[in-house]
């Protein structure tokens, strides 16, 4: 086994950084394990993690980005592999790790995600979307097994590992939202293999309100240009709505079924602020500066790039 450098970006996690540290470190995996910390807290978040052999380093809020927070983790750190994960899943499988890693016995392998599975005090509306987001089957995508036309490119840094030198090529975008979608179509297009591995499962879920949800989707829908714009893969606002309803009428049977018949009424709104949001995102481009940073959720974003992605120079 080789070494391994966990990248955990944090924020104001005091009750979750404990338990998730003792489990990395309680992995059953051969090799050596970093881990580095990005924190922006300002409760006792570092000062809990500090009771681990860990890395922490500060990053202040206002320069928070998805892609450059991994980036600069991936850059002070030396492990064979990179494994990014958000703060506050939980593991419960002690071979986790190895799982994820696992894959990397392949050359063609570049990076490889894990699944999520609910959190018991998930809402029903979240469980749906985390079950029928991260399947129970495990696969490998690639452009010989028709990606292109596949529809979305699906990727995860909540859950994933990528390998360092396809990473050293191959740097994740600084953007918006969807930085690590849009890793995976780069390196797919590179020629590489991406693994979805069930096995390496965590337990995730977000509390959301509406507000929170519409502000999400509209960051998701401002960068879907950026991932898709450009032909390469077939994904158009098109394919958006037809996946949209098949969702949705997928979505209110599980929630029969399962006798959550009280959520239907909030999941009609929650579904219509979604598509509200992807529709007004995608259309940014459009709008003022003042109107990107009223709508999205990173409103710091628009104070560093005129873009949802930040250009080479």
């Amino acid at each position: 086994m080789q070494k391994v450098s966990i990248v955990l970006p944090t924020k104001n996690e005091e009750k979750n950084i404990g338990p998730l540290l003792q489990s990395i470190f309680g992995q059953e995996y051969d090799g050596e394990i970093q881990v580095f910390i990005m924190d922006s807290s300002d409760d006792r978040t570092v000062e809990i993690a500090g009771t681990f052999p860990v890395e922490t380093v500060r990053v202040e809020t206002e320069d928070y980005n998805y892609g450059k927070c991994r980036n600069d983790g991936a850059a002070a750190t030396d492990g064979d592999y990179l494994v990014f994960i958000s703060a506050d899943v939980e593991i419960s499988n002690k071979q986790w790790l190895s799982s994820l890693v696992g894959h990397f016995s392949d050359p063609d392998v570049a990076g490889v995600y894990g699944r999520q599975l609910p959190k018991a005090t998930a809402s029903p509306i979240e469980q749906f979307f985390i079950l029928h987001t991260y399947r129970a089957q495990s696969r490998v995508a690639s452009l010989e097994t028709g990606n292109r036309n596949s529809g979305m490119v699906v990727f995860s840094n909540t859950n994933s590992a990528i390998r360092r030198s396809v990473w050293q090529d191959i740097r994740i975008p600084e953007m918006l939202k969807s930085e690590d979608q849009e890793w995976a179509k780069r390196a797919l297009l590179a020629g590489y293999k991406i693994v979805y591995d069930a096995k390496a499962a965590v337990n995730h879920s977000n509390k959301y309100t509406l507000k929170s949800v519409f502000h999400e989707y509209f960051d998701s829908g401002a960068v879907m240009p950026a991932v898709y714009g450009d032909g390469v893969f077939d994904y158009s606002m098109r394919h958006f709505v037809v996946d949209g309803v098949k969702y949705v009428i997928s979505e209110y049977k599980f929630l029969v079924t399962n006798g959550y018949l009280r959520w239907l009424p909030y999941a009609v709104v929650c579904d219509i602020a979604k598509f509200l949001g992807i529709v007004l995102g995608s259309k940014q481009k459009y709008m003022t500066s003042w109107m990107r940073k009223a709508l999205a959720k990173k409103k710091n974003h628009w104070d560093k790039y005129p873009d949802v992605i930040k250009r080479p120079a």
